[in-house]
């Protein structure tokens, strides 16, 4: 999102133009970006046509693989945002669940490890190719991640 606003808003550029000159110079490399679903790239919602035809667009201009993820991991958010890669031809969708919490703690029983694996199956479910987890805040301990 922030290549986007920062091309913009302060180089004074075309992201589009931007991001077809490096897709010209790095030919091989695949690129990604964040998709945050309905919110696209901002910090509002957006139409679902606008959030589809933004997402071919940033493919046809080069992104390959779209990271799909909404910080609450609300599932109607992330499901339509992986769906709008899906629609796109050629595209990757990464589904991501946002780690937030302790998976060995049994102090908190809502984030526990069948919390985690319920929206790893719906998103597999919805047709990802890559299943990613973000962990904003280092939450991730080693014990968890075994």
């Amino acid at each position: 999102g922030a290549t986007f606003d920062v091309s913009m808003r302060f180089l004074h550029e075309c992201p589009w133009e931007r991001l077809a000159q490096l897709r010209e110079k790095i030919p091989n490399v695949p690129f990604q970006m964040l998709l945050r679903g309905v919110n696209a790239v901002g910090y509002t919602s957006y139409p679902d046509n606008l959030v589809k035809e933004f997402v071919k667009k940033a493919h046809s201009c080069g992104v390959d693989i779209f990271r799909v993820f909404d910080s609450l991991n609300y599932i109607d958010n992330l499901l339509f945002g992986i769906e709008a890669v899906l629609e796109t031809e050629g595209a990757v969708a990464e589904g991501t669940i946002c780690y937030t919490a302790d998976l060995c703690d049994p102090s908190r029983p809502k984030y526990n490890l069948e919390y985690y694996l319920g929206l790893a199956r719906q998103l597999v479910d919805a047709g990802i190719h890559i299943l990613g987890i973000k962990d904003m805040a280092g939450l991730m301990k080693p014990a968890s991640a075994t």
